[in-house]
This record gives structure tokens, C-alpha cells and sequence, in this order.
């Protein structure tokens, strides 16, 4: 986590200090892992995948459902967690309408999301799952990558969670923007210092993309983190 956002564990003790107990939502699995949430913590989980919901064994409770539709309760959660999950849904903007709702006032939503308005975001938009999986298992060295619901799960990259979407979507939904980080991914930053020849050819391709998209496609702001927090006890 400190690889990615050094300031993001402090920023969510910030936020929850004066908290004695905490219910938190994980939307996906395993992402609740990369934050301290203190040992007063009530963890529920919900995943599409059965499988996954197994493999987590930190959780309290666990939910086999559709974070875009299920009926969560209103003003049920004080933190929800959305790491690295909104970019495989379908109607992302749904889901994070259902975890607004559910979020206590004062409560803090946090989401991780790749930019898609990153060189990274649009090659991976727009090229198919299988080469995603190939990219996982030869150049990560991930070889159960794909296999029995794992990594990478098949991914859309909606518009509705660019960098500059999830920031209106906090303004219409009772949201302050408590944190907002954009970086490039540790991953990316390796592949490139390992390999020499594909670190001068991301330079060259993202300094033509650069020029061509007149600076709106970044090469090197591949992901963003997000923390919001809920101002008001009803969902507009």
C-alpha cells in the first residue's frame, strides 16, 4: 500500500479517529488487506465469485452478490472499499450510487482505479481479455493468472470512473473529496527499470501520444486513488 499512496493510511486514520468501532464493506476481495483498519472492525465482504469469497478468510461476513444491484441498507457502513474493482463492472456509476447509499454520514468511500485516460487504461480497454492474460503470465509471471477465478477478470474501463467522472460524481452525491492520487503504477515502474528497451519505447510512445492527444492521454499517471466522504445521511 505505502508503495502506491504513502499517504493514504494516514488519511484514512484521519478520517475514522474518532471512531471506537468501524463497519466496513469490501467490495471485491482481498482489498481491505492493504489498510489498517484497526482490530474494532466489523468486515463484511460481497463478490460475484463464490471462489474468491473463500479465499478470504478475514472477513465477518460475506455476501455472493452484484455490488450494482444488490439492496444494501441505508447508512449501514462507515467505510466502504472499492479497490481495483470498478473497472470490471459493467455500470460502474451503479455500484457507486449502492455504496453511497449505504455509507453512514461521515462515512468514507475508498476507490482505486486505473486511469483511463492513461495510455495503460486505453491498451488495456482495448485489447481483449486472452491478452491480458498472456501480459499476467509472461510478463508478470503470474502462470495461474486467468485460472480458477483469478487475476486478471475480464475489464471495461467505463468513462464513468475517469478521474475527473468520479470527482463529479462526489460533487452530485453528497461526497468531499477527502484524498485524490494519481500516480503511476509500482508495477509499470519495474517492468521499465528491468527492461531498458521498453522503457525508451513507452518514452517514445508516450511522448507521441502526448503530442497527438494534446496532453490528455498520460503515460505515466496510470492509476488513481480516491478517498470520499459522505456529508449528508441521505443518497441524492
Amino acid at each position: 500500500m505505502l508503495e502506491e499512496d504513502p499517504q493514504l493510511q494516514s488519511v484514512f486514520d484521519r478520517l475514522v479517529r474518532d471512531k471506537t468501532q468501524l463497519k466496513v464493506l469490501e467490495v471485491g476481495c482481498g482489498s481491505c488487506s492493504y489498510l489498517d483498519m484497526g482490530a474494532n472492525t466489523y468486515l463484511v465482504g460481497i463478490d460475484l465469485s463464490e471462489k474468491q469469497l473463500e479465499r478470504n478468510t478475514i472477513l465477518d461476513e460475506k455476501i455472493l452478490g452484484d455490488v450494482e444491484t444488490y439492496n444494501f441498507p441505508e447508512n449501514e457502513y462507515d467505510v466502504i472499499v472499492c479497490w481495483w474493482i470498478l473497472e470490471h463492472l459493467d455500470r460502474p456509476e451503479r455500484a457507486l450510487a449502492n455504496c453511497q447509499k449505504a455509507l453512514k454520514k461521515d462515512g468514507i468511500l475508498i476507490v482505486a482505479v486505473p486511469n483511463v485516460m492513461s495510455l495503460k487504461g486505453l491498451l488495456t480497454k482495448y485489447t481483449p481479455h486472452q491478452f491480458h492474460v498472456w501480459v499476467y503470465r509472461y510478463i508478470f509471471g503470474e502462470q495461474l493468472a486467468g485460472v480458477d477465478d483469478r487475476v486478471p477478470f475480464r475489464t471495461f474501463l467505463r468513462q464513468t470512473i475517469s478521474p475527473k467522472a468520479i470527482q463529479e460524481f462526489a460533487r452530485h452525491h453528497n461526497l468531499n473529496v477527502e484524498h485524490f492520487y494519481l500516480y503511476e503504477n509500482p508495477r509499470q515502474k519495474r517492468l521499465r527499470n528491468r527492461h531498458p528497451a521498453i522503457d525508451t519505447s513507452w518514452k517514445v510512445l508516450a511522448t507521441v501520444t502526448k503530442a497527438l492527444t494534446f496532453g490528455q492521454i498520460d503515460a505515466e499517471l496510470t492509476d488513481f486513488i480516491a478517498v470520499l466522504r459522505k456529508t449528508e445521511a441521505t443518497h441524492s
